[in-house]
């Protein structure tokens, strides 16, 4: 009988070592599943703020070139990508600029602006002005004024040459810089931001030469031109080293 009952005793110990070992695997496996359902929904959550559009407030004094070089993207995705700016030398206080992502596709509203933007005769002389407005009030009706980071509207460079490629390019910019290679000193002497770090939708200057910087990347960035190699009217791109360039932003 002793031996009847030592081995019901073991038989019982035996089951309830199996069936505790069961339930430790089984919270085990519980684990392992929230913490992979927690993973999951934090790799979920991270794709959705990335998918995000990134927005910005215009405060006074912000330029869309200031914007543009703050978000590591250029003058002209920006406005292609704001539908809502119908010029990109008006911004208001209180509106709102989406920035593009890097690979988006955008439709290429400057191209479509530049000629009118060319036409202008709207003399401004506002030297030190920013280019944002109060936003209006619904009691008044607003007075928008182009304002300019130069002495004139338009582009009066020489057609087809360099300067007046960059100046297509970056309207903001004043028609008084001169001639390539003079760009970057006479837009400092104006309080114009410049640098030697090549930015998207800056221009870039060598000894006799400005061209608008389109993308960056790493050490390289690529440009687009007209006028080089003395050659009037002819529009270039190529990729070059950002070394040895000066930009103006």
């Amino acid at each position: 009988m002793q031996s009847k009952f030592g081995l019901v005793a073991l038989s019982v110990m035996a089951t309830l070592v199996l069936f505790g070992g069961n339930t430790a695997e089984a919270k085990s496996n519980t684990t392992e599943k929230n913490e992979a359902e927690k993973a999951a929904a934090a790799a979920e959550t991270k794709a959705a703020e990335a998918e995000k559009p990134v927005v910005v407030t215009i405060k006074e004094g912000d330029t869309l070139a200031d914007i543009a070089a703050g978000h590591n993207t250029s003058y002209v995705r920006l406005y292609n990508a704001n539908d809502k700016i119908a010029n990109p030398d008006m911004i208001y206080v209180g509106d709102s600029v989406r920035i593009p992502k890097e690979d988006e596709q955008l439709p290429d509203r400057f191209s479509q602006l530049a000629p009118a933007v060319q036409a202008e005769v709207i003399a401004a002389d506002v030297v030190g002005q920013t280019t944002t407005s109060a936003q209006p009030t619904a009691s008044a009706a607003p007075v928008r004024t182009t304002s300019y980071r130069g002495s004139s509207a338009g582009n009066t460079y020489g057609y087809g040459w360099c300067t007046w490629y960059a100046k297509s390019m970056r309207p903001d910019l004043p028609n008084n810089l001169g001639n390539g290679g003079s760009w970057v000193a006479n837009a400092s002497a104006q309080g114009i931001p410049t640098g030697s770090v090549a930015r998207a939708g800056a221009v870039a200057e060598i000894p006799g030469h400005v061209a608008y910087v389109e993308s960056v990347s790493g050490g390289m960035m690529t440009i687009s031109e007209m006028g080089w190699n003395y050659q009037q009217g002819q529009f270039n791109r190529r990729t070059v080293p950002a070394a040895g360039w000066l930009f103006i932003y």
